[in-house]
């Protein structure tokens, strides 16, 4: 019975050559009067010691840079493949790695974009909320961007997590981008 928004932090972190830390705390959970805040942290000393990369990670509310998710969904959703035919016509930059975290890792890099994951009847969701939405819900939304459910306007952190294995599509990102969904999606 728990929601996403009662948690008190979230983290990422994407590692490889360089290793990264995005840590959003919201307000609720810091002192009184605080604001959200969204920053990185990079291992930096031969790997022995953090630093802080950018004190600040914000989600501009445009940004030209699609991420979609389950692809074959397409096929059956008319409403995602006019949302994809969209992103293409606008001429819109593709980042596609197949992953939600490295999409939308490369948001916050970028400053912006948006990422989408939506299911159809023979391309079922995957991604769980209580696992990897809600945490991620919580970084987008804390550097300032929306994230909402596939086919209701709500936000994925006022879900209600009422099975460990609740499977949903999403969409996250800068605020106008994610509003750009919501028309193709829940509008007649």
């Amino acid at each position: 019975g728990r929601r996403g928004r009662e948690m008190a932090a979230s983290a990422v972190a994407v590692y490889g050559p360089r290793t990264t830390l995005i840590i959003a705390l919201p307000g609720r959970s810091r002192d009184e009067g605080c604001g959200d805040l969204t920053f990185e942290v990079t291992l930096v000393k031969d790997r022995s010691h953090w630093e802080v990369s950018r004190e600040e990670v914000i989600l501009k509310p445009e940004k030209k840079v699609f991420a979609p998710g389950n692809l074959r969904a397409t096929n059956d959703n008319e409403r995602y493949d006019r949302l994809v035919r969209h992103w293409i016509e606008e001429r819109y930059t593709l980042r596609y790695s197949g992953g939600m975290v490295p999409d939308v890792y490369h948001m916050f890099a970028k400053s912006g974009g948006v990422f989408s994951n939506v299911s159809s009847e023979k391309a079922k969701a995957k991604l769980r909320l209580l696992y990897e939405v809600a945490a991620m819900g919580l970084l987008v939304e804390c550097a300032g961007g929306v994230t909402t459910h596939e086919s209701e306007d709500k936000s994925v952190l006022d879900l209600e997590i009422d099975d460990l294995d609740r499977r949903l599509g999403v969409c996250f990102g800068s605020s106008g981008e994610v509003e750009k969904y919501k028309k193709f999606m829940f509008s007649d």
